[in-house]
């Protein structure tokens, strides 16, 4: 956009000064360099421009208790690592943005022995085209366009409310897929709103044996739930004061071919960072979710339920 703005300017200094100097000039030589500050405003214009960065963090909690009458564990010992990625692309009016969310934690517990407390990989892509006309700050307030999100995680998860431990979840089970053709409302800086009325969303278990399906509505001879609906994505991402960032996004879905498609399914993520030198960070990660088609909680472990995760740490931290 500089290149723009100054090859303007010196387009129209250009003219300005052939208008006050009463020197003929030739019409040929004025034409051919109108011609090539055109060809250059062009080329900088369709100029592709990256945007690259992240964060990364390795964070340690510990807990205890002797004697404690209010109750508790003897001794806890948590160890967490984040990875945040992104990389935007912006060429003309169009924008590519792409992001990667990597988490795993493990505690260490006298009751259960080591199991782990945070596991996600969550991947997003938009692709945009800038729409309509611009703002009187002269913001491209829409954006029209194709919006991807994959969640799962790394290893398998454990129901330890029992005599033996049950396994609920695994690697792709469930990994859940969000195809949304839609409009995007980016005036607000760090500030996204994406909606569309017609999102395709896949819930798949493809890893054998099968018993993982039914826990996330999937039949135990399928491999993959196909859902059709709308979908509703709101999202913040920047520094709110010196020194601290927040990263929020809440995901709401409502599956027409449901029959009660009320029943919205709601994902909300949330990562407070703070940053205390260069090295050293505090990170809080707060995740809610409720899937109508998630059914492995109450007494029989056939229910549906609020999902709530917290990690708090405070270990070395890097962004760049």
């Amino acid at each position: 956009m500089r290149k723009v703005l100054l090859s303007a300017l010196i387009t129209v200094s250009a003219f300005g000064v052939m208008a006050q100097n009463p020197k003929k000039v030739d019409s040929k030589t004025s034409a051919k360099k109108t011609s090539v500050t055109s060809a250059a405003s062009k080329k900088s214009t369709s100029k592709a421009t990256w945007k690259t960065g992240g964060m990364i963090s390795l964070t340690l909690a510990q807990g205890g208790s002797r004697n404690w009458a209010p109750g508790g564990e003897r001794f806890v010992m948590a160890t967490n690592g984040f990875l945040n990625l992104f990389a935007n692309q912006t060429k003309g009016k169009w924008n590519w943005n792409s992001m990667m969310d990597a988490n795993f934690g493990m505690m260490k517990t006298d009751k259960f022995g080591t199991v782990k407390n945070d596991d996600k990989l969550e991947l997003t892509s938009k692709w945009t085209r800038e729409v309509g006309t611009p703002s009187a700050k002269g913001i491209n307030r829409y954006r029209l366009g194709l919006t991807t999100n994959f969640r799962t995680q790394f290893a398998d998860g454990y129901d330890f409310d029992g005599e033996q431990n049950k396994r609920i979840s695994s690697f792709l089970a469930p990994g859940i897929l969000v195809v949304s053709p839609g409009l995007d409302y980016v005036e607000v800086k760090n500030f996204n709103v994406h909606f569309s009325p017609f999102a395709g969303r896949w819930i798949l278990v493809p890893n054998r044996p099968y018993e993982l399906g039914p826990n996330y509505g999937v039949k135990s001879s399928q491999e993959v739930k196909n859902e059709f609906g709308s979908y509703l994505s709101v999202g913040y991402s920047g520094e709110i004061m010196k020194n601290v960032s927040l990263r929020t996004r809440l995901d709401v879905y409502s599956n027409y071919m449901d029959k009660k498609p009320g029943n919205m399914d709601v994902y909300f993520t949330n990562m407070l960072y703070l940053k205390v030198n260069k090295c050293i960070g505090l990170v809080y990660s707060f995740d809610l979710q409720y899937d109508d088609d998630t059914k492995i909680f109450g007494y029989n472990k056939n229910a549906t339920g609020t999902q709530l995760k917290s990690i708090l740490g405070v270990g070395l931290s890097c962004k760049f």
